[in-house]
């Protein structure tokens, strides 16, 4: 950990990139955090205890969705990924699997996408969500090339529990799958927290 007011750079997992940080004091010690996501980059690492039992994706690239799809069942983060090439298609998916009482322990959302951006589709779900009464909201991982912005930032805080990933430079599916794979546990413990 870097002493207060000392500024670093670090490999951020969110952004997908070197970072400028900085070290928030936080109850029973500190953190260093991404300066443009707010992401925590230096915490307690926190092992996916159990492989999810299902993940909805929603990715307009096709190629990108399914090799994804296959590496997170590959590398155990799921038991089942279901592929949807829209935002629409997430959430008919989504209530399916509402009425039938299926379990979704992840929803990966890219947010570049037509006709319904990843951003609507997290706003639709979660009114989804409210209006079938579901006793808590599924976690929501957003994807995106872009880097985090205010308007980004307001859709994560008003989807929550969410995150975002960026696609950064690495944005082949297994580099992308490792890191998933590493940031989930941090979503799960905001979700649980």
């Amino acid at each position: 950990m870097t002493g207060a007011g000392e500024i670093r750079s670090a490999y951020c997992m969110s952004c997908g990139e070197e970072v400028p940080t900085y070290r928030v004091e936080v109850e029973g010690g500190a953190e260093i955090r991404c300066a443009p996501c707010g992401f925590t980059l230096e915490t307690a690492r926190t092992p996916l205890g159990a492989v999810l039992e299902c993940i909805v994706l929603a990715d307009d690239e096709l190629l990108f969705r399914t090799l994804l799809a296959d590496l997170l069942v590959e590398q155990k983060v799921a038991r089942e990924v279901v592929g949807c090439e829209s935002g629409p298609a997430l959430l008919s998916e989504c209530v399916r699997r509402f009425r039938a009482e299926r379990p979704i322990s992840l929803v990966i959302l890219d947010i570049l996408m037509a006709p319904m951006d990843g951003s609507v589709a997290a706003l639709a779900l979660r009114a989804l969500e409210k209006g079938l009464d579901r006793p808590s909201p599924v976690p929501i991982l957003f994807l995106s090339g872009m880097r985090a912005d205010d308007s980004l930032r307001q859709v994560l805080q008003s989807c929550g529990p969410a995150l975002y990933l960026n696609k950064g430079k690495d944005a082949t599916p297994p580099r992308l799958a490792g890191r998933l794979k590493d940031l989930i546990p941090h979503l799960l413990m905001v979700r649980s927290g």
